[in-house]
């Protein structure tokens, strides 16, 4: 059964101080999206609200510089530790764990194919290790233990995605914007009829490209990843395929 209220616990010095919120109220202060009358359950500021100890004035003044319940219990909502109902838990772990799987899509590769795994490849290998993501810690820092489980289950390497892509000239007009968004050039020669650019990127951002030049060069490109077969990993179907051979990758 849902409580009335949620409490808030902050610790200033020795002290320890809890006041009492209505649900959803401290989330929604703290983003700006309810003000200060829907925060408060009751005017009071405790100790110990399971002691039914509250707080005295003398210890307010000596933590906030101020006796006032409303001034010092902004403070502590401000600033204090909620304690988050079980839906409220919930998102906020769901938020975490599509941060972590983003990261992986983002920044790691499956180091046979040395293309970016699919998002939803990542979730079921988070699954079958059963991953308890915790939603108080970065997701950078999580990512660090995550990889060292994976394997188990799911080839993974940190690195970027290189390779040669070939445009047609008629198209470099269109599509020099693109390319400069998604990958680093790191040499490109023109030729005739064609420039070919030796380019690494993010893996996270390898299907983003491949749409995008899908889209402005109707599939009038070559991408090509020394040792490696290029099949887009992306779940949109714009990705999987290009006219002329666009976004296919070649085995040199």
């Amino acid at each position: 059964m849902q409580k009335d209220f949620q409490l808030v616990r902050h610790k200033v010095g020795g002290h320890t101080f809890e006041v009492l919120t209505k649900p959803g109220g401290v989330l929604k202060y703290r983003s700006k999206q309810g003000g200060w009358n829907d925060v408060l359950f009751v005017d009071e500021i405790f100790k110990s609200y399971s002691k039914a100890e509250k707080a005295k004035a003398s210890d307010l003044k000596e933590a906030f510089n101020s006796e006032d319940v409303q001034d010092c219990a902004k403070i502590i909502v401000e600033k204090g530790e909620l304690q988050l109902t079980a839906s409220e838990r919930k998102d906020f772990v769901d938020k975490k764990r599509a941060e972590i799987v983003n990261y992986l899509h983002k920044y790691y590769v499956d180091p046979r194919a040395k293309t970016p795994h699919p998002t939803t490849r990542i979730e079921a290998a988070l699954d079958q290790l059963k991953i308890r993501v915790d939603p108080d810690i970065p997701a950078e820092k999580q990512v660090q233990d995550i990889v060292k489980r994976l394997p188990e289950v799911l080839p993974i390497k940190r690195q970027e995605v290189e390779g040669t892509l070939t445009v047609p000239n008629k198209h470099m007009g269109s599509v020099g914007g693109v390319i400069q968004k998604y990958a680093k050039v790191k040499n490109e020669r023109y030729g005739e009829g064609e420039c070919k650019m030796e380019i690494s990127m993010v893996p996270g951002d390898y299907n983003a490209l491949l749409n995008d030049l899908n889209r402005l060069t109707k599939g009038e490109f070559q991408f090509e990843i020394e040792g490696a077969s290029l099949a887009a990993t992306s779940e949109d179907d714009t990705a999987k395929k290009g006219k002329g051979g666009g976004g296919r990758g070649r085995k040199k």
